[in-house]
């Protein structure tokens, strides 16, 4: 992300801590599959396209009785190409 400007939200400039407060994400997507997430993006910019290159995106599996099992991520591409990610076994 080197030579983008990282605005200043309520005098916390640095993204990392936006991010984990939950100040920088202005648009989210999500993915179900028989009542359980299977993935979650979030984007900086409010209506981000789903081809745009910077979404931060999260796989969960489940088991058959619906346990989440794993949680993988972020991991940045586009929300059309989330399934294609470098996701483990």
């Amino acid at each position: 992300m080197a030579g983008i400007e990282v605005p200043s939200i309520g005098n916390i400039r640095d993204r990392l801590h936006q991010c984990v407060m939950g100040m920088h994400w202005h648009d989210q997507r999500f993915e179900w599959s028989s009542g359980n997430l299977i993935y979650m993006g979030v984007h900086r910019l409010h209506q981000a396209t789903e081809t745009e290159a910077e979404w931060a995106i999260w796989k969960f599996t489940w088991d058959a009785s619906s346990n989440l099992t794993r949680m993988e991520g972020p991991l940045e591409g586009t929300w059309n190409g989330r399934a294609s990610l470098s996701w483990g076994a």
